[in-house]
């Protein structure tokens, strides 16, 4: 048997005749053309391929990663490269070892922590590219998202973009919720200093207009050096950031250039003369220097009537700036005074009130000489005058007349009333307690000084939602409205706060069916973590774990016994916070 074998392309494409390697067909004149070798199909395919993939290199390195909302990050993004844009709320936080930097970063949605490691933080420090307190940023990284806490890591330093802010000059005294995250500088004279613990200086600046807090991290001080040497009375200038530390601003330095000794003066306030003193000058702060000519005691503190040749003025000591002034026994009829405070009016009065015992300078009293009686009068007493005089008389007021507060205006200040109402918030102070009281008709603020409170035998029940009858003077404060009891026996507890019958719930048993309900839950603290406006406190049960944000209101009265490891009973809503369930605090018991 034959097989005839036939190269692949030796027949006409025309005809189908075998051709052999002819060119042309003999039999029925068609040209023949060769096919193209394979190999060059091959080259053609790499060639292809190696252009597309340039293409598509090309294309992701143009394409910009989208930018994330730090509320929308869920637990399904874990490890995912995002991009964030906000401002930095805290930090940075180093440590110099790992090496490791940490800050916050807060958009209009929420908050997270970013951290940059080794590499990364040795490459931003030598790039001086550190972000700060109040630096517009935005950075490209992975998240990590874990059940109880989501961070980001940055990738490098070329995916940081810092837009550092501008800073606006202020007075002390203006420095307001409005400024909080602003870049600000402001002008006066060191105060006091101290150190509330290890990597944390407090200075205290005053001007004419007030005090503040100047806050210097040893973090910044690890970054970049200390502060230049300055001594207290130094006239400095000082940039930073507006924060609040317990709903009093304060001042976060970005950088120790930034806190610079002035070559001027003290500038903490001017020295007047007492006649010069007038309602304009009210809430500013001065110097007076004066002769004492009245001494008195009141529940608070002492009061003494300060005099030189154009007026006189009522000093106010507080009990506690009094018992810190070295030489206060001195403070008698006759001594020189000097007095750096603030300028109040009570009952169409003016006061001086220094804040602190270093504002008050007391000389000796000056001999008086002693007059010759006249005829058919006494001769005064020799014997010494007591250090505590009896808490003056004051001028005989109207009955208090029952008012709903929603009623009560600024022009009613001075005024002895009558309120009734519920307490909404409680809130305290170094010198007492500040409660909402609220009747339906308006809002007032209940002010409680420290003396009457401790002589409250219910001072425990005066919680939210108790029921309470205050008889007190009004008085304005900020454009706010007060009414400030004299006495305890100024305030009735007529209904205790509703006990609340919330069953307590196991933490695994919530759901997204929960949401803006009121629960209880009880466990163990298994995490704490700071906020601009309180904690994050984590509990934990045998059925799971929950984030309970613990607003400051609620803070101040469990500080002292706030402990990892201690037993807890959370009362709130359940809300979600960035992808995640949280129970907002409305009550909150440390066991």
């Amino acid at each position: 048997m034959t097989v005839s074998t036939h190269q692949v392309g030796a027949t006409c494409p025309s005809c189908g005749r075998f051709v052999g390697p002819l060119e042309k067909c003999p039999y029925c004149g068609a040209d023949i053309k060769k096919r193209l070798p394979l190999r060059y199909l091959k080259l053609a395919c790499l060639l292809f391929a190696i252009l597309g993939v340039a293409l598509l290199v090309f294309a992701a390195s143009g394409a910009a990663t989208p930018t994330t909302k730090i509320g929308a990050i869920g637990a399904t993004m874990n490890y995912a490269y995002v991009r964030l844009e906000g401002t930095v709320t805290r930090g940075p936080l180093y440590d110099p070892d790992a090496p490791a930097l940490r800050f916050y970063l807060a958009d209009d949605t929420g908050e997270i922590q970013v951290g940059a490691f080794r590499d990364v933080t040795q490459a931003l420090v030598a790039a001086g590219k550190i972000p700060t307190a109040g630096d517009h940023v935005i950075v490209e990284g992975t998240l990590r998202v874990r059940d109880d806490f989501t961070s980001f890591n940055l990738a490098s330093a070329d995916k940081v973009q810092i837009v550092p802010p501008t800073a606006s000059e202020i007075t002390i005294g203006a420095v307001g919720y409005d400024d909080e995250l602003h870049y600000v500088v402001v002008r006066g004279a060191v105060r006091e200093i101290r150190q509330p613990y290890q990597g944390l200086t407090l200075i205290t600046l005053g001007d004419a207009s007030g005090e503040l807090d100047v806050a210097v991290s040893g973090d910044i001080e690890k970054l970049y050096g200390a502060v230049s040497p300055f001594e207290l009375g130094d006239a400095v200038t000082v940039q930073g950031i507006v924060t609040y530390f317990r709903d009093s601003p304060q001042l976060v330095l970005r950088h120790p250039n930034d806190f610079k000794k002035l070559a001027v003066d003290n500038t903490a306030a001017a020295m007047v003369r007492i006649g010069e003193i007038d309602a304009a000058r009210v809430n500013q702060r001065v110097q007076v220097s004066a002769q004492v000519t009245r001494v008195s005691k009141f529940s608070q503190g002492m009061r003494a009537t300060l005099a030189d040749d154009s007026g006189e003025i009522t000093l106010v000591l507080w009990q506690d700036v009094y018992d810190q002034i070295p030489n206060a026994s001195a403070l008698k009829k006759g001594a020189q005074v000097q007095v750096l405070g603030k300028v109040s009016q009570y009952r169409g009065e003016f006061e001086i009130v220094p804040q602190r015992a270093g504002d008050v300078r007391i000389s000796a009293a000056v001999a008086q000489n002693s007059e010759t009686p006249q005829p058919g009068t006494t001769a005064p007493s020799s014997s010494a005058e007591p250090t505590n005089t009896p808490r003056p008389t004051r001028e005989p007021t109207d009955a208090p007349v029952t008012r709903t507060i929603g009623s009560l205006t600024q022009t009613d200040k001075d005024a002895v009333v009558v309120v009734t109402g519920a307490i909404t918030r409680a809130s305290s102070f170094s010198q007492g307690m500040r409660y909402t009281l609220d009747d339906g008709t308006g809002k007032i603020t209940l002010l409680i000084w420290k003396d009457v409170l401790e002589k409250l035998g219910f001072r425990d029940e005066l919680q939210q939602g108790a029921q309470v009858r205050v008889t007190g003077k009004v008085d304005v404060f900020n454009d706010t409205l007060e009414v400030i009891p004299a006495h305890a026996s100024d305030v009735e507890l007529i209904a205790a706060a509703p006990v609340q019958t919330v069953e307590v719930r196991g933490i695994g048993s919530l759901s997204t069916d929960d949401l803006d309900k009121v629960v209880s839950v009880r466990g163990t603290i298994a995490e704490i973590s700071d906020f601009s406006k309180g904690k994050y406190v984590t509990l934990q049960d045998d059925t799971g774990k929950i984030q309970i944000t613990v607003f400051n209101d609620i803070l101040e009265s469990i500080q002292d016994k706030l402990a990892i490891g201690a037993t807890a009973t959370a009362r709130g809503k359940v809300n979600l916070f960035r992808g995640k369930m949280e129970i907002v605090a409305e009550g909150f018991v440390i066991e």
